[in-house]
């Protein structure tokens, strides 16, 4: 082959470790202890999405391992075994991707409810605060949702690529074309992640100023 397709990058989701509080004042105030409640819930929600990113790495591991082999054209018997071997593990992968979208979709939900709430918080200073861990966690999850469709597009070109592996007649300008367009597409999921690391980063450090200024002192475990 003329390439090895790219391995799907890391997504870092260090924000949402496990967290045991240790509340110190401003615990009177309705809007700061639901706002931090919804907060949680959020980082509750995405606990499937590590587990799935985990499997997703996993399975792209593997997919490497049939690139990574020097296959002889003329070979079709192997040829389609091993085709048949990416296209279950494509399917596996569809499953799990789902799966990670679909525990987003509830942390983006439990969000909302942390915005409403950031809505009623009168002082000026935790307020803004919020505000801004607020604008960098909206950024993370628009982020995420360009690479998932990116991801689903990548899945896609990889089922056509193996499907193409078992015509005989393939050529190898149809071969390549098609690699550059998988490699393509795995480009632009690292851009788009490196782009939801950048503002999970950002949230985790506004998170923390947020906390600090309401009065929760936060232990990491």
């Amino acid at each position: 082959m003329k390439d090895a397709i790219k391995r799907r990058p890391g997504i870092k989701i260090g924000a949402f470790c496990a967290m045991a509080l240790i509340l110190t004042g401003c615990m009177g105030q309705d809007p700061v202890d639901s706002l931090h409640h919804s907060l949680e819930k959020a980082a509750e929600s995405e606990k499937p999405f590590q587990e799935e990113q985990n499997t997703l790495k996993e399975l792209e591991a593997k997919e490497n391992q049939l690139y990574d082999m020097k296959l002889n054209m003329d070979d079709y018997k192997k040829i389609v075994a091993l085709s048949n071997k990416a296209l279950e593990n494509v399917s596996k992968r569809e499953e799990h991707l789902k799966l990670e979208n679909d525990s987003m979709k509830k942390s983006e939900t439990e969000f909302e409810e942390a915005k409403t709430s950031a809505e009623h918080i009168k002082e000026k200073d935790i307020k803004e605060k919020a505000d801004a861990a607020a604008n960098h966690m909206e950024k993370r999850y628009t982020s995420y949702g360009t690479m998932y469709k990116e991801y689903k597009k990548a899945l896609e070109l990889n089922k056509k690529l193996y499907m193409q592996l078992k015509d005989k007649d393939l050529t190898r300008d149809d071969l390549d074309q098609q690699i550059d367009k998988v490699n393509a597409s795995y480009e632009k999921i690292l851009k788009y992640s490196g782009e939801f690391n950048e503002q999970t980063e950002k949230y985790n450090k506004a998170r923390e100023d947020l906390y600090d200024a309401a009065g929760y002192r936060v232990k990491k475990s």
